[in-house]
């Protein structure tokens, strides 16, 4: 799925991959993670994490992205692949950026209404969940959850279009406020960095590429 967003995001810009440095890499407990990052000229920064395990019978990727140049909430994908269940996540963060018009992403959610439901549990982060976010765990859903994120992808650029402008640094305040909350409060995938690189370095990680917070 990682590839539909960047598909969406270069139909709209040039997008230009950040050096991570040691973080391309990494290798602990049984789990190895690729990790990428890049610049959206004009509209922001995101970031993709690609992890297996368990010799391959686990399977997630993951994304960010972080508008920097509208007022638009925070989107992170995750799609998990482990004993026969696939597992959709499709999320959007109010990071208090303004209030732009996500109707059209609420539809594309209504429209997947027959894909059956994931609960998540309850969690510190659920407040900051806007509308168009959802959770979605099946069995052989790929051509699915595909066409799904296609559409999602699309509804959420084209509303970050029409968004109202800001500055990076007004992005920024918002989006340093909730990784600030995950670090404080915990999170599945921070928790995980911070047993695998240590908390300043996961923190570093999070900071400069995960969620582009600071610059």
């Amino acid at each position: 799925m990682i590839d539909l967003l960047q598909k969406t995001v270069q139909s709209r810009c040039a997008v230009t991959e950040r050096d991570v440095g040691g973080y391309a890499k990494i290798r602990k407990n049984g789990m190895t993670f690729r990790i990428h990052a890049y610049e959206a000229a004009g509209l922001g920064r995101f970031s993709s994490v690609s992890m297996t395990a368990m010799l391959g019978l686990m399977k997630m990727e993951t994304v960010v992205f972080t508008p920097l140049t509208r007022k638009m909430p925070l989107l992170s994908f995750d799609r998990i692949k482990a004993m026969g269940n696939d597992t959709l996540l499709l999320e959007l963060y109010d990071t208090g950026a303004g209030k732009p018009d996500l109707s059209a992403l609420d539809d594309v959610k209504a429209a997947a209404g027959d894909l059956p439901d994931h609960d998540l549990g309850t969690h510190w982060y659920d407040p900051l969940k806007l509308s168009p976010s959802l959770a979605k765990r099946g069995k052989k859903c790929g051509e699915a959850y595909r066409d799904l994120c296609d559409r999602y992808f699309e509804a959420y650029f084209t509303a970050l279009d029409g968004a109202e402008s800001c500055t990076p640094e007004e992005a920024r305040q918002g989006v340093a406020a909730y990784v600030d909350g995950l670090f404080a409060n915990g999170g599945p995938s921070t928790d995980q960095f911070k047993k695998i690189l240590g908390e300043a370095a996961a923190r570093d990680l999070f900071d400069a590429y995960i969620f582009s917070d600071k610059e």
